[in-house]
């Protein structure tokens, strides 16, 4: 189901003009992103994959399907950015925040309900400071919503 879900987003977006997909490459919703990614990018020069890691060695500890699915995810995207060397308390957030900063919209599959002052909600709340426009997509049910956009006429 969740991967279906996020195919059809990714499409859509890449049909709207979206070309360039960044994923923070964590072993869930930024794994499975950017395989999509990448697996659609094979059909369309157009679209670049760019994975943020937050430091060098972040799949050490995974098991072993997940760190053959992240090593492959990077060997096939287009640009890879890495926040740090070794592991730092705040690297994930730090991989987020250059996201954030660096992208003109933002799809997030998150809960507002379960905001825990984890270093997701806190990009996502940096996110939403800057006014970026986020598109939110709720885990569960999988209904979107659109935060910081400004409505049009007749929308």
């Amino acid at each position: 189901m969740c991967y279906d879900n996020s195919i059809i987003h990714i499409g859509a977006l890449f049909q709207s003009g979206v070309t360039e997909f960044q994923v923070a490459c964590d072993p869930g919703v930024g794994l499975y992103a950017g395989e999509i990614v990448n697996i659609t990018k094979q059909n369309d020069e157009a679209m670049r994959l760019v994975c943020v890691t937050p430091f060098e060695e972040q799949a050490t500890k995974w098991t072993p399907q997940l760190r053959e699915r992240y090593f492959d995810m990077l060997a096939d995207c287009t640009d890879l950015s890495c926040v740090d060397y070794q592991e730092t308390p705040n690297a994930q957030l730090m991989a987020y925040r250059r996201i954030v900063k660096q992208s003109d919209m933002l799809v997030a599959v998150y809960d507002t309900e379960l905001a825990s002052g984890s270093a997701e909600d806190k990009a996502m709340a940096y996110a939403l400071a800057l006014g970026k426009p986020t598109l939110l997509i709720h885990p569960n049910t999988w209904k979107k919503k659109w935060l910081n956009v400004v409505k049009r006429e007749g929308e």
